[in-house]
C-alpha cells in the first residue's frame, strides 16, 4: 500500500508538472521515469499539486505489524502529519511546514492556490472534522470551519470555487 501511495505521487509529478529535459524527450506510452522518492514513506496520504509542484502530506508511517506462527510482530512509526513538496524540475523532495493535526485517509484539494485537508483519521484513532488549509506561498496552515460530520475515507472535489465533500465512514 505504501508502494502505491508513493507510485500515485510519481503519476502525478509525470502527468501535471514535469518540464525538465528529460521530461521533454519523446516516451513511448508504455513507459515509466523513475524520480526521487518521497523522504518519508507512508501510505494513506493525501497528494495535491499548487503552481507546478506536489504535496504529499499526512498519512501513515506504520510498517511490519500482524501476527505469525511465533506471535505478533512489532509495529513501527504511525500517524504523520509530516508535508513534503515536490519540485519536479529538480527532481527534489523538500520538508514543509507538518499539518497540524496528523490524520491519514483524510480529503484533500488544491482550491485558489491553497492545499485544504478534511477529516479523516487523527493520532488518537477517533474519526475526525477538523479542516486545515495549507498556503503555498507562506508555508503555513490556518484552521477553518470543521465539517458537521466527522468522517474519514473521503473524497474532495473542486467545481466554481467551493470544495465538496463525498462519501465516507463516521463512527
Amino acid at each position: 500500500m505504501r508502494l502505491s501511495a508513493m507510485a500515485l505521487t510519481l503519476i502525478l509529478a509525470a502527468a501535471l508538472c514535469i518540464d525538465s529535459a528529460e521530461a521533454s524527450a519523446p516516451l513511448s506510452p508504455d513507459s515509466w521515469v523513475t524520480r526521487a522518492p518521497m523522504q518519508v514513506a507512508r501510505f494513506s496520504l493525501g497528494a495535491a499539486a499548487v503552481n507546478g509542484r506536489i504535496y504529499a502530506i499526512g498519512g501513515n508511517t506504520q510498517s511490519e505489524g500482524g501476527d505469525t506462527l511465533k506471535g505478533p510482530l512489532p509495529v513501527k512509526g504511525g500517524i504523520t502529519g509530516v508535508n513534503e513538496e515536490y519540485d519536479p524540475e529538480t527532481d527534489t523532495w523538500h520538508f514543509k511546514m507538518p499539518m497540524p493535526t496528523p490524520r491519514r485517509d483524510f480529503a484533500i484539494a488544491a482550491c485558489k492556490g491553497k492545499i485544504y485537508c478534511i477529516g479523516g483519521y487523527a493520532a488518537d484513532g477517533n474519526v475526525t472534522g477538523v479542516n486545515e488549509v495549507y498556503d503555498p506561498a507562506t508555508d503555513t496552515w490556518e484552521i477553518k470551519a470543521p465539517m458537521p460530520t466527522p468522517r474519514a475515507y473521503i473524497t474532495a472535489n473542486v467545481a466554481n470555487g467551493k470544495i465538496y465533500i463525498i462519501g465516507g465512514y463516521y463512527s
